[in-house]
């Protein structure tokens, strides 16, 4: 078991063998190597991941997931590996790093996963940064900002939608 640290967010993981388990949530995983990127399947959901090399895999290590950068900080083992040092806060180095939709003034989904809350409405005026939902994607929140200044023209997912990445989510004008 261990305690992984990933976005700001602390979770407790244990990988056993085909499967990993998070929070007390099991989920099959799948992993697809490729020559940049491997795809990791986990339940019903595909990530592309970058690591470092295997023998550079330690605490405090920055990873891509769905082209997002994160430092990944754990305590205790990760898949059997020998114990790291203690974790300590990590962020996410682009949290709020739009995606790039196909519609005009279009806010795409960072990664696949379903959408838990959305905070706002068409017509609602929002600020650069400003929270416009909340994608799950493995138990992991994921905020979803308004890249700049503008209008909601349309928010074109409802709560519980499951989407892919590149998915328009929130048209501004």
């Amino acid at each position: 078991m261990a305690t992984v640290t990933i976005g700001g967010r602390t979770y407790e993981v244990e990988v056993r063998g085909d499967a990993v388990v998070v929070d007390g949530e099991e989920f099959p995983i799948a992993i697809d190597r490729g020559d940049v990127y491997d795809t990791v399947t986990a339940g019903a959901v595909s990530y592309r991941v970058a690591l470092p090399p295997e023998d550079a895999r330690e605490s405090g290590m920055a990873i891509e997931v769905d082209h997002r950068p994160f430092t990944v900080e754990y305590e205790g083992r990760l898949g059997g590996g020998p114990a790291r040092p203690a974790a300590r806060a990590a962020s996410a180095a682009s949290s709020s790093a739009p995606a790039v939709s196909n519609v005009p003034g279009g806010v795409a989904a960072q990664l696949s996963g379903t959408v838990l809350r959305i905070e706002v409405q068409a017509g609602d005026s929002v600020e650069a940064g400003q929270l416009l939902l909340v994608l799950e994607a493995m138990k992991m929140e994921n905020e979803i900002n308004a890249p700049k200044a503008g209008t909601v023209k349309e928010v074109t997912v409802g709560e519980g939608a499951q989407v892919s990445e590149g998915e328009t989510l929130v048209i501004l004008e």
